[in-house]
């Protein structure tokens, strides 16, 4: 686990809250490789998750990118400049996989990103794809990311209804993804952060698995961050886990 103590001075985005975090990723029970990756930068506030897709090493090269790109984001004080560098490390990453998938002459190359950056007493969520964002707060859990899938579209205009889109059979097809288009698309979300606030990042492979009432529970129930990721993990594989299972969990409260 990591913690970022809000007396952190100098050039870091200090924010009004103690956070901790921490991350957990497992291969489940049919993959032969890891296509996940996540990352922990606690002294820039930043987190993120990624799945990767294009078959292979294609999905591990693809998140893995993403990961080592956004390693690469400076440490920025001003939240609209760290923002910024953010979202251009992301279209990097985005220039970098299109050239992969070039020198390959293959098909696409792509991954899933969603982040998380506390700044102050705000959040921002960054997303493309179906990797998702949660918000665990007096023991309701909200989610902030919208999958940018075909059957969430389907849902929205009324043409599915959402307990049918899992077993839908282009339930795994995604409309945005980093590496899928010339220029990345990403939606971006900010909420207040508040004292006892939870958030959870994670591949499809826990939301698959694991019911958001279930995960409530659980965020709700654990002492810390390393609980949580490991308690949701292992109720994930309690069933078929058939994909990749990836979590970072942050927890906020006031300082001591």
């Amino acid at each position: 686990m990591t913690g970022h103590p809000t007396t952190d001075i100098g050039f870091r985005p200090r924010t009004v809250l103690e956070l901790s975090a921490a991350g957990l990723t497992d291969i489940g029970k049919a993959r032969t490789l890891n296509e996940d990756a996540y990352l922990l930068r606690p002294n820039l506030c930043l987190w993120a998750v990624a799945d990767g897709m294009g078959g292979h090493d294609g999905g591990d090269f693809a998140s893995r990118t993403v990961v080592e790109h956004l390693e690469q984001v400076r440490m920025i004080d001003d939240p609209r400049a760290l923002l910024d560098d953010v979202l251009e490390r992301l279209q990097a990453a985005n220039a970098a996989l299109l050239a992969e998938a070039g020198r390959r002459g293959g098909g696409a190359i792509g991954t899933t990103v969603v982040c998380l950056i506390a700044l102050r007493d705000r959040a921002l969520v960054i997303w493309a794809g179906d990797s998702r964002a949660y918000r665990l707060r007096a023991g309701s859990l909200d989610q902030i990311s919208r999958d940018h899938s075909v059957v969430q579209e389907m849902v929205d205009s009324g043409v599915l209804a959402a307990e049918d889109a899992e077993a839908h059979p282009h339930a795994h097809v995604l409309k945005r993804a980093v590496g899928a288009a010339d220029t990345l698309e990403v939606d971006i979300e900010q909420t207040v952060i508040e004292p006892g606030d939870r958030f959870i990042l994670c591949s499809d492979g826990l939301t698959r698995m694991v019911p958001d009432d279930v995960m409530a529970l659980i965020a709700a129930s654990e002492d810390d961050a390393d609980a949580i990721c490991s308690a949701l993990v292992a109720q994930a594989m309690t069933g078929e886990a058939s994909d990749n299972i990836t979590v970072v969990a942050v927890t906020t409260a006031m300082p001591v």
